[in-house]
């Protein structure tokens, strides 16, 4: 090798030590918990997970804006550890903060955590937290546990995905243990996610920044994220720390995009438009601003008429008529129909299942010939004769209702406000043969704000005789 042969290559050698971490960095090694399932069985459980959610929660369909979230997901994914998931990053429409990852690689991400980012470093210190929950396993870890403290003698391999999502329920409004993530969860991908951002040369303390700033915000904005990703003291130390466990950032670390900002800005004046109208504002008044339903309390009071007892938030009021039990937030009724809030009402099937309506619920498929299931699709083909375009869109679950057996149905109908509505079903036969049923309603967009006071209101709800 001659002389300048050498200097080259000493000239390069000495650049690469500049832009890349040190060789041989000891970065941590995090080992997966227990599992009753296979990573297979994780995307299996993802993919069916993520079709029931796409019904209630609606997606952001520009091209734009999908194409650009995949694109900076991906290479982020590129650098996870162990399994190699067919990631997929989707944009849910919602103002509030918040992003979500399910077993096999699903991860959303809401309009509002893209606009609270201030740079693409930012956003992609969320999606690589989301990525390292999912490379975790943590998803599926939790629901492993769950179901174990259902199924003592579960072993690992031997339980069927579709079984453990109907047992505990995970397609359900309300908390799920897929999102339910601990301490040493958060622990464990904040350091993940810092290997994943340095390998992918972002700052990993963008990761920080934006999750202090969303902290900081303290709004209804931000309940849903911290209530699925609890907040960890030191956060910041420990980023670094894994940081320098690697050997320290490159010197050319990926700064900001024009590209984040473009996006960024599509989607903030989507959001202004009339195809993403403001929460509870219906379109027929967006430009007066003189209807808007405030978002439910999180202080509950109790009701209690005839033989039912359950809670409510107390900014929403319970109003009985010959039909039933209406509780709903000031604005929740336009033009005499209910648009947010739930309805509680009874109904008295018919002996014999007459079911001529060609709904098919899927009810007595699934379930076979029960009382509950018959009553359940006569009520169905009752609600169908005033509503012609409602229809069944999610599959029949399993719940208990003051410790009776109940019945869980998704239906979507016409929305006073305009659009689409979904229609939460939950039924439940008593002694004399009646079916008690619970209907809450809200506005697609908006119903993943309100399933969790729905499935409140049910899961207080008692019965006096």
């Amino acid at each position: 090798m001659s002389s300048t042969t050498k200097l080259i290559f000493i000239s390069l050698l000495f650049v690469g030590l500049l832009v890349l971490p040190a060789l041989g960095a000891d970065r941590t090694t995090i080992r997966q918990g227990w599992n009753l399932f296979t990573t297979q069985q994780d995307i299996e459980m993802g993919r069916d997970l993520a079709d029931q959610a796409e019904i209630t929660q609606p997606l952001i369909d520009d091209h734009k804006p999908n194409t650009y979230l995949d694109a900076l997901g991906q290479q982020l994914a590129q650098r996870a550890p162990g399994e190699k998931y067919p990631y997929q990053f989707k944009i849910i429409d919602d103002s509030s903060i918040n992003a979500n990852a399910l077993p096999g690689g699903f991860i959303y991400v809401t309009r509002g955590a893209i606009e609270a980012a201030q740079t693409e470093p930012e956003l992609a210190g969320l999606l690589a937290h989301q990525i390292a929950h999912v490379a975790l396993r943590h998803g599926s870890q939790n629901v492993s546990k769950a179901y174990s403290a259902r199924i003592p003698n579960a072993r690992p391999g031997r339980v069927d995905v579709n079984a453990a999502i109907s047992r505990l329920d995970l397609n359900g409004p309300g908390d799920s243990p897929v999102y339910k993530y601990s301490s040493e969860a958060e622990r464990q991908a904040d350091i993940v996610a810092t290997q994943i951002m340095v390998d992918a040369g972002f700052d990993p303390q963008a990761m920080t920044r934006v999750m202090q700033r969303i902290r900081n915000t303290s709004s209804r904005q931000t309940t849903a994220f911290y209530s699925s990703h609890p907040d960890l003291a030191n956060r910041a130390a420990r980023v670094r720390t894994e940081t320098q466990n690697m050997g320290g950032m490159a010197r050319n670390i990926r700064g900001d995009s024009p590209d984040f900002h473009s996006v960024q800005d599509l989607l903030m004046a989507a959001s202004d438009g009339d195809r993403y109208y403001e929460l509870g504002r219906s379109r027929s008044n967006r430009n007066s601003g003189t209807t808007v339903v405030d978002v439910p309390s999180t202080r509950l009071i109790t009701h209690r008429e005839g033989d039912i007892q359950f809670r409510y938030p107390d900014n929403w009021t319970v109003q009985e008529d010959q039909d039933g039990i209406s509780v709903a937030p000031e604005g929740g009724v336009v033009s005499g129909s209910l648009a947010y809030g739930m309805k509680i009402a009874t109904f008295m099937p018919q002996t014999r299942f007459f079911g001529q309506s060609g709904l098919n619920s899927g009810i007595e498929q699934r379930s076979g010939t029960t009382a509950l299931s018959r009553a359940t699709d006569q009520l169905v083909d009752q609600l169908r004769l005033s509503n012609s375009n409602m229809k069944v869109v999610g599959t029949s679950q399993r719940r208990l209702v003051d410790g009776q057996p109940g019945a869980v149905l998704t239906l979507n109908n016409d929305s006073p406000l305009g659009g689409t509505e979904v229609n939460w079903l939950v039924t439940v036969l008593r002694p004399d043969g009646s079916l008690r049923y619970f209907i809450g309603v809200a506005p697609q967009r908006d119903f993943n704000r309100y399933s969790l006071v729905f499935d409140q209101i049910v899961g207080s709800a008692r019965f006096m005789n």
